[in-house]
């Protein structure tokens, strides 16, 4: 069920007028989050039934841990509980997700000592199963959506009970409905226990002005992935990636931008419809963008870039790793590794692994640079403002070109689009005019300055409610006839 679908609207109207009506007597609380609850394992459920069982099961430990957790004040069992926390999530997400590409890994080893391994995969354990047992539990072995996702909530659930930072959920309800909640369920913001169970625990408020910011999130975020991320892709991206050599170099550069375009478009897109789907329900959630490609070097990237996964690797790799407090060579180990797991994190492929040893290279030698020259040059801050746009531009062709790695599905198609860069070709007529509209424009929308969003915000939240409904009206309309004959996935599904 994508967010730029009919479904989801349907479903999200209906789910939102059932949850107000329970919401006006206050009795009905349970039943109010046992709702929420069923709709969102329903809203999962769309893309595989059984899956759900994999987060209830995850979710149900991860209760129990909790509670035996915070039982101990202090002493080792607090640690043996949340390694026992720490072992299932990540086995659970090691398993769907790098099983069979740590055993490609493992069959492309034996061959260097002339060993001839076939590659286990999960398919095939599987199979074993129904073959030894009858055992047929799941008959399409597929990554599960979102697990990525959830299981870092569900860590971050027992390490801070841990840590002392928030005390364990009240009710399983409560736990279940922190990792399950629909809107971030499949592609995030992460949420933290902290900002999430005081608001499920409270009587839900919904105003005029909070319908006005959700709904102009909703549409933002719809505009940004139907008008410029599918239509990039669709018109461009696409078509290069799939067959790099029938295009010019200049063709593939371009392609590259578009994709860079894309995937900002793509995925802050779909986080704007999830913080705006819950607002509607009086949950706020987490900001994830702030204008990535407005960073002035790789550092203020990541910092920009899906924040929420950036601060929770910063919060429980980073600084329990140490952080910077153990010397030089220690902070560059520490910073490597975090953003190199950044990138793994996207998916089980060398053109990850890669991927994520240039970002977090980059980010290594930004830092040393500056631990040399800071003490002559001029502190950041006061930049002049020509530096600071080469300093973005210059950011901005590391990302666009490391992106190569991101978006091909494999070294073999990487390598031709990168080659295909310096074949020689020239010409641009394979770019429809209607391309660079939509390639300008986006670009030119991102670095606007924020207080234009905010601006514009604050003008719809105003508007009469009619009014309000008029523009939308209007605005889907011309989204309608802009879209795709078929809903077009969002790219970090596949995460």
């Amino acid at each position: 069920m994508l967010f730029n679908s009919l479904d989801y609207a349907v479903f999200l109207i209906f789910t939102l007028l059932f949850y107000w009506l329970l919401a006006l007597k206050p009795a009905l609380r349970i039943p109010r989050l046992l709702f929420v609850l069923f709709a969102s394992c329903i809203f999962y459920m769309a893309w595989n039934p059984w899956y759900i069982f994999l987060i209830l099961f995850s979710t149900t430990v991860d209760w129990f841990v909790a509670r035996k957790i915070a039982l101990h004040e202090e002493g080792p069992q607090r640690k043996r509980w949340l390694f026992v926390s720490l072992i299932l999530n990540l086995t659970l997400l090691g398993t769907f997700k790098y099983f069979d590409f740590l055993g490609h890994v493992f069959a492309d080893g034996a061959s260097l000592f002339g060993l001839v391994i076939e590659p286990p995969s999960l398919a095939k354990v599987f199979n074993r199963l129904r073959a030894l047992f009858g055992w047929d539990p799941i008959r399409e072995v597929i990554l599960p959506v979102g697990i990525s996702f959830y299981t870092f909530e569900s860590l971050s659930y027992c390490i801070d009970v841990y840590r002392k930072k928030c005390e364990p959920a009240r009710t399983p309800l409560e736990l279940l409905l922190f990792i399950t909640f629909f809107p971030k369920l499949v592609a995030g913001p992460i949420a933290r226990p902290a900002e999430l169970f005081p608001q499920v625990r409270k009587e839900p408020y919904l105003d005029k002005e909070q319908i006005g910011k959700a709904l102009h999130l909703i549409v933002t975020g719809l505009i940004k992935k139907v008008a410029f991320a599918d239509y990039v892709s669709i018109n461009l991206v696409d078509r290069v990636f799939d067959a790099p050599d029938q295009y010019t170099a200049p063709e593939v550069v371009v392609a590259l931008y578009g994709f860079t375009l894309q995937i900002y478009m793509d995925f802050s897109g779909y986080t704007d419809i999830a913080r705006g789907s819950a607002k509607l329900f009086g949950i706020e959630l987490p900001e994830n963008f702030d204008r990535p490609y407005q960073a002035s070097n790789p550092a203020e990237f990541w910092r920009r870039w899906h924040m929420t996964l950036s601060t929770w690797l910063r919060d429980y790799l980073y600084f329990p790793l140490g952080g910077s407090k153990l010397g030089e060579a220690r902070t560059y180990f520490n910073l490597w590794i975090t953003i190199f797991l950044i990138g793994l994190w996207h998916g089980a492929n060398w053109t990850f692994v890669i991927y994520g040893a240039i970002q977090a290279s980059f980010v290594v030698i930004h830092r040393i640079f500056v631990q040399v020259s800071k003490k002559k040059n001029t502190p950041p801050s006061q930049d002049p403002a020509w530096l600071r746009v080469l300093k973005v531009l210059g950011t901005l062709q590391l990302v666009v070109f490391s992106r190569i790695l991101f978006r091909a599905n494999d070294l073999g198609e990487a390598k031709a689009v990168f080659f295909r860069i310096f074949s020689g070709t020239s010409g641009l007529a394979n770019v429809a005019p209607t391309v660079w509209v939509a390639l300008l424009l986006g670009f030119a929308l991102h670095y606007t300055p924020r207080s234009w969003y905010s601006w514009s915000e604050r003008s719809f939240v105003k508007l009469p409610g009619v009014v309000q409904g008029a523009l939308l009206f209007v605005i889907f309309a011309i989204l309608n006839r802009i879209a795709s004959s078929e809903t077009v996935p969002y790219v970090y599904f596949q995460f």
